[in-house]
């Protein structure tokens, strides 16, 4: 049982790489018009749902059974990458473009503050600094993982225009969404500032 409760963690991460590489085949072979393959669609709306429903599942056993390992530290946050931007690369490209309210802009924004936040974690951690996500990033997180499956959904219906409500509530998480992400980074960089300061006036002589 031991032995479970160290690898089951980890393990459910990889197998949530795994639905993120199903979920961008299932996505890809969509090549009409939205709405015009709602099963589809569909069908990539639930894959992208159990798999983030999968990074809760995966860290609160980690947590519950105190395994979390080095590697899970570093695979979590990389799966959960690779899940939501993929995702927010089809979706600001054809098909799903015209009906998805994701402009490419946005996609560059999400990929700049995961680039920035990740930079900085990874010099403070080298300096040998625990720098855990704080709540900003878990409420990131949770925006865009419900953003990218509302969006999808809404390509998915967008041509038969049957729920004028479901295209407006897509439209204001894609924007609360970037707000989020972007309103998400400043905690980061308080801490990372602060950091920095007390190293600066420890090696000063």
């Amino acid at each position: 049982m031991s032995q479970i409760r160290r690898t089951l963690p980890n393990t459910i991460t990889l197998g949530r790489l795994v639905l993120a590489v199903v979920f961008f085949v299932v996505i890809s072979g969509i090549s009409c018009l939205p709405g015009e393959d709602p099963d589809r669609a569909w069908l990539a709306v639930w894959i992208f749902i159990v798999a983030a429903v999968s990074d809760v599942l995966d860290g609160y056993l980690a947590r519950r059974w105190k395994t979390v390992s080095p590697l899970g530290r570093i695979l979590d946050p990389v799966v959960d990458k690779v899940l939501v931007i993929g995702g927010l690369v089809f979706l600001a490209a054809p098909p799903f473009s015209s009906a998805s309210g994701v402009l490419p802009w946005m996609v560059v924004v999400v990929i700049g503050r995961e680039l920035l936040v990740t930079s900085v974690r990874a010099v403070i951690e080298a300096a040998g600094t625990p720098f855990a996500a704080d709540w900003g990033g878990k409420a990131k997180m949770l925006v865009q993982c419900v953003a990218v499956p509302v969006c999808f959904g809404n390509a998915a219906i967008e041509s038969r225009r049957t729920s004028e409500d479901f295209n407006t509530f897509a439209a204001v998480m894609v924007w609360l969404m970037v707000v989020v992400t972007i309103a998400s980074a400043i905690p980061v960089l308080n801490r990372a500032l602060r950091f920095f300061k007390c190293n600066m006036a420890s090696v000063s002589p």
